[in-house]
């Protein structure tokens, strides 16, 4: 949509715009229809997309899927998609996505398709909402999503940088991640106070490193990130109540210093390393 048909639905609705849900509607038709064609829709494919607002992408989606999910937690949204958006292959769910389930909506909506998300993502839950979908819907096989660029830059670490840590390895553990392009913030009506990034996200189908229970393994990452600053030891000692000399032991194993933070690993080795800690929690 370019910036005068937005201006004509917010007059025509009285759209209170909420910053709360992170409301910015892009006004370059541009970019939403390249984020729109980024994603083959063949063998066909059921997209997700979540918070669709006004619906400038989701019409485009309309057109090249074979099915549209949306998401969408504010009300008054949610009246004026179902007056716009004319198309039979939308589907509007009136819902937080963070409290969906996922895999029983698919399979209400679209039990057997090839299932995609393309969003542009509320900046203030991105974090979130990734997570979920990379945690509990397996099935989603490329995620396509605008977001603010430091957590795009973040999520596309390398290890040692100060955009490395946790997520960064989360993501690039189950998939691979690519940074497509970056968006100025000229291109959103009310412009954020940030750039974004468009990054897509295809999930791996096999893996270098295996890991022997992936709920183990999301917990002791997030844990030895807990403190930035801290050595893996001191995190792992703090939050996991495991012995310094334990964990020292652990480390030297893998050939890893006792004085390494959790930045300086790569994803093969923060893999192997939850492997050990939990076989010795399982012995």
């Amino acid at each position: 949509m370019s910036i005068k048909e937005i201006e004509f639905l917010i007059k025509k609705y009285d759209l209170k715009i909420k910053k709360q849900y992170g409301q910015n509607f892009l006004i370059d038709d541009n970019i939403v229809r390249k984020i729109a064609e980024t994603i083959d829709p063949e063998p066909k494919a059921t997209v997700i997309e979540i918070g669709p607002g006004l619906g400038s992408l989701t019409k485009h989606l309309s057109h090249r899927f074979e099915k549209v999910l949306c998401y969408e937690i504010d009300s008054q949204m949610v009246d004026i998609l179902r007056q716009e958006m004319h198309e039979d292959n939308i589907y509007i769910i009136h819902q937080n996505f963070l409290k969906s389930n996922i895999k029983d909506d698919i399979d209400a909506f679209a039990p057997n398709n090839r299932v995609v998300v393309i969003a542009n993502l509320p900046y203030y839950i991105t974090t979130p909402i990734l997570i979920k979908i990379l945690e509990e819907a397996p099935f989603i096989s490329e995620i396509l999503v605008m977001m603010q660029k430091e957590v795009a830059d973040r999520i596309c670490g390398k290890p040692s940088t100060k955009d490395y840590n946790s997520l960064s390895v989360l993501i690039q553990f189950l998939t691979e991640p690519k940074k497509l392009f970056n968006i100025s913030p000229k291109s959103f009506i009310p412009s954020p106070d940030v750039d974004s990034s468009v990054v897509l996200i295809k999930r791996k189908e096999s893996f270098a490193e295996d890991v022997i229970d992936l709920d183990y393994f999301y917990r002791f990452n997030r844990t030895i990130f807990q403190q930035r600053r801290k050595t893996i030891v001191n995190n792992l000692a703090s939050f996991l109540g495991y012995s310094k000399g334990m964990i020292g032991e652990m480390l030297k194993r893998e050939g890893i210093s006792e004085n390494a933070r959790a930045e300086s690993l790569t994803v093969e080795q923060i893999v192997r390393l939850a492997n050990r800690f939990y076989q010795q929690d399982n012995q």
